[in-house]
C-alpha cells in the first residue's frame, strides 16, 4: 500500500472526505512528524489506531483528554469526533486508518464475532492502548505488525494486515467490560456530539471570514449558551478560542506547503485582519514567533 501523506480535507459536514486505500483494500498508513502534521477535531467513517513512537501527544476524544507518550496509543472507532496536539519540540507517530471491510466484505461469521461487537458497541467510542496492560500490549504489538507489513509493502502484506487487524477487533471485543469511557455514548452526549459537528463545520466553511460567537451558535440552531457550553465540555476550549486555533492551524499549513509566502499574508488568508493580533495570538498559543517556529520545524 505504501506510506500516505496526512491532509486536512472534510466535506460540508466536517467530515474528512479523505480515500483510504482503494476500494480492494480499504486502509491507509501514516508516518505523520507532528512537527509538521496537524491533527484537529475531525471524524471519519473508517476506524483507526495511532501509536505514539516520539514525544508526547494531547489527546481529546469522547469527552476526555489525556497524555500519550512513546509506545502508548488509541483505537478510535468509527464517527468518533478526536483531535491531538503535540506537546514537546518533537513527536512521530503511525497511523492505521482502514474500513471495516477490510476485514469482512459480508456479514460472515468473522463480521459477526470480531467487527460487529465494536463497530456498533456504544460503549466503545475510543481505547487508550497502555502497553503495560497484557492485551492492550498485544494489540500494540499487532497493530505495529500490519502498519510495518502495509507501509512497506512486505511480502504478502495484504494478509499479514487482515490477519493482525481482524485479531486486534477481536481483542477488543473481548474487553468490553473493563473500558473506563463506558458512559459515552448516552443520548445527551450523542446528542451534544452532533451537534458541535455542526459547528465545527460552520468554521471549517467559514474561517477565512469574520465569523462571531452567535454566527457559530446559529450554525447550529443553538443559543450561545448551549454553544458554549458544548464547546467547554466536548472541545475543552471556548468557540472564540477554537476558532483562532483552527485559523492559526491553517496558516501555519500554508507557510509550510508554501514556504515563500509572507507570514502576514498567510495570516489575511486565514481570517486574520491584522498582522500583529495574528503575531500575539500565536506567540500566546506555540509561545514562540510564527519565525522562529517555521525555523524549528524545516
Amino acid at each position: 500500500m505504501a506510506l500516505s501523506i496526512s491532509v486536512d480535507k472534510v466535506d460540508e459536514n466536517g467530515k474528512e472526505i479523505l480515500t483510504y486505500g482503494t476500494k480492494e483494500f480499504p486502509i491507509a498508513f501514516f508516518d505523520d512528524d507532528l512537527t509538521k502534521v496537524m491533527v484537529p477535531w475531525h471524524w471519519h467513517d473508517e476506524l483507526e489506531i495511532v501509536l505514539i513512537i516520539e514525544g508526547t501527544v494531547s489527546m481529546k476524544i469522547a469527552g476526555r483528554e489525556f497524555e500519550l507518550n512513546p509506545g502508548e496509543g488509541y483505537f478510535a472507532n468509527s464517527s468518533i469526533l478526536h483531535s491531538a496536539e503535540l506537546k514537546t519540540h518533537s513527536g512521530h507517530q503511525h497511523a492505521l486508518v482502514f474500513s471495516p471491510k477490510i476485514i469482512s466484505q459480508a456479514a460472515d461469521l468473522v463480521w459477526k464475532t470480531c467487527v460487529d461487537p465494536v463497530l456498533n458497541n456504544p460503549e466503545i467510542p475510543f481505547v487508550r492502548l497502555d502497553p503495560v496492560i497484557n492485551w492492550q500490549k498485544e494489540i500494540i504489538k499487532l497493530s505495529e505488525k500490519a502498519w510495518e507489513s502495509g507501509a512497506y509493502e512486505k511480502e504478502l502484506y495484504p494478509l499479514t494486515v487482515r490477519e493482525s487487524l481482524t485479531h486486534v477487533l477481536f481483542i477488543l471485543s473481548e474487553h468490553t467490560e473493563s473500558y473506563e469511557n463506558k458512559s459515552f455514548n448516552s443520548q445527551k452526549e450523542l446528542q451534544d456530539e452532533f451537534r458541535t459537528k455542526k459547528t465545527l463545520s460552520y468554521i471549517e466553511k467559514n474561517y477565512t471570514s469574520p465569523i462571531t460567537i452567535n454566527d457559530i451558535a446559529k450554525s447550529a440552531d443553538i443559543s450561545v449558551s448551549t454553544c458554549l457550553r458544548l464547546f467547554k465540555e466536548v472541545l475543552h476550549t471556548t468557540p472564540i478560542n477554537f476558532l483562532i486555533k483552527f485559523r492559526l492551524q491553517k496558516a501555519i499549513q500554508i507557510l509550510i506547503s508554501d514556504p515563500q509566502k509572507a507570514i502576514s499574508e498567510a495570516a489575511f488568508q486565514c481570517g486574520f485582519s491584522d498582522a500583529s493580533y495574528f503575531n500575539r495570538c500565536f506567540r500566546k498559543e506555540y509561545k514562540t514567533t510564527p519565525t522562529e517556529y517555521l525555523k524549528r520545524i524545516h
